[in-house]
């Protein structure tokens, strides 16, 4: 795991399976208590069982509805499961790199949102600001 300025970069290697995917899943929720964009990089695993993949659908939704960002860099144990699946619906990126550009984008679309009906007031603002000064 590292931090960037962007996003946690989780990155799990070796084996997801039926063993060990409740652990797995646990230790990304604590990094998403964490209430920062988080990219879970899943390209070096050797294998991913179905549980694990279900643990991901489950991570995805809480992430949804809790407003987090979040994306899955893919590696072949994942594709091998979501090509099964077309329709999953899980944020993939196709490298770290792309991870992290796609949550900076979006958080800066985010901010800009936020931020656009604040400056909408400025002038309006300025204006009365400028009449009271000139009575």
């Amino acid at each position: 795991m590292h931090a960037r300025s962007t996003a946690t970069v989780l990155r799990i290697d070796g084996e997801v399976d039926a063993a060990n995917t409740d652990l797995v899943a646990d230790v990304i929720r604590r990094f998403s208590r964490l209430r920062a964009p988080l990219v879970l990089d899943l390209s070096g695993l050797d294998f991913l069982a179905g549980s694990g993949l279900r643990a991901l659908l489950d991570l995805n939704e809480e992430h949804r509805k809790a407003q987090l960002r979040c994306s899955i860099v893919s590696g072949a144990a994942l594709r091998r499961l979501t090509r099964l699946l077309p329709d999953h619906g899980l944020p993939i990126a196709d490298s770290v790199d792309a991870a992290l550009a796609h949550i900076e984008a979006s958080t800066t679309a985010r901010r800009r949102l936020v931020s656009g009906p604040a400056r909408q007031h400025e002038p309006q603002r300025r204006a009365a600001r400028l009449r009271e000064l000139a009575s």
